[in-house]
C-alpha cells in the first residue's frame, strides 16, 4: 500500500511542477485564421464539389473574406462550401451550366468584393493591393503578389483594361473596379 501512494505522490508532485501547459487561442483569434488562409496561389483553377486539395483552403478563406462565409476551412469542397458557392451564384443574372464548377473567373469576383479595390493607384501598398494583384492573377495576368503597387501592378492593370475594352490608365477607377466584380473581360464567364 505504502508504494502505491509514494508512486501516486511522485505522479502529483511531477505532475505540479511540470510546466503548464500552452492556452488554447480564444475563439475568433485572428492569427490562427491568418496561419491557415493563404490566399495568394500560383494560379487559380476551376474546382469540382467533393475536391480536397490546397486551392479548395484558399477559395474557403476568400468565402470568408465577403459575405459568403463563414465556411470551414478544411480543405475539403464540401456541403458547407457548395452551400456558400450556391449563394455566391444565386447572385448571377443569368443561368449558368454548372453553377457548383467553380471557374477561375468566380476568383476575380470573389477577390474585388473581399477588399475595396477602387482607387487604387501607383504608390499604394496593402492588403488592397495584394488582393487587387490576386484578382489580376485571377484573371490570368502574370504578376507577382507582394502588395506594392508599383511598375508591374500598373502594367497588368492596363492590361487588364485593354482586355475589358475601357479607357487604360493603370489606375484601379470605377469602370475598372466594375470588370472585376463582373469576372474579368474573357468572354468566357456565361458558361
Amino acid at each position: 500500500m505504502r508504494a502505491i501512494v509514494l508512486s501516486l505522490l511522485t505522479v502529483l508532485t511531477v505532475g505540479l511542477s511540470a510546466p503548464p501547459a500552452p492556452a488554447a487561442p480564444p475563439d475568433g483569434d485572428l492569427g490562427v485564421a491568418k496561419a491557415q488562409c493563404r490566399r495568394t496561389l500560383p494560379a487559380y483553377p476551376e474546382i469540382e464539389p467533393r475536391t480536397t486539395s490546397r486551392a479548395v483552403r484558399t477559395l474557403q478563406c476568400v468565402l470568408n473574406d465577403t459575405q459568403f462565409g463563414p465556411v470551414t476551412v478544411d480543405g475539403f469542397y464540401g456541403p458547407e462550401t457548395k452551400a456558400a458557392i450556391k449563394s455566391f451564384t444565386d447572385n448571377f443574372e443569368c443561368c449558368i451550366s454548372r453553377p457548383f464548377l467553380v471557374r477561375t473567373w468566380y476568383w476575380t469576383i470573389l477577390f474585388s468584393q473581399s477588399h475595396k479595390l477602387r482607387g487604387l493607384e501607383l504608390g499604394d501598398s496593402g492588403i488592397r493591393v495584394k488582393t487587387l494583384q490576386r484578382a489580376l492573377r485571377a484573371d490570368g495576368e502574370t504578376i507577382v503578389v507582394d502588395g506594392d503597387f508599383g511598375r508591374q501592378t500598373k502594367r497588368q492593370v492596363k492590361v487588364f483594361q485593354t482586355k475589358c475594352d475601357i479607357k487604360v490608365t493603370g489606375r484601379v477607377n470605377g469602370q475598372t473596379s466594375f470588370f472585376f466584380s463582373q469576372g474579368g473581360c474573357n468572354g468566357d464567364n456565361a458558361s
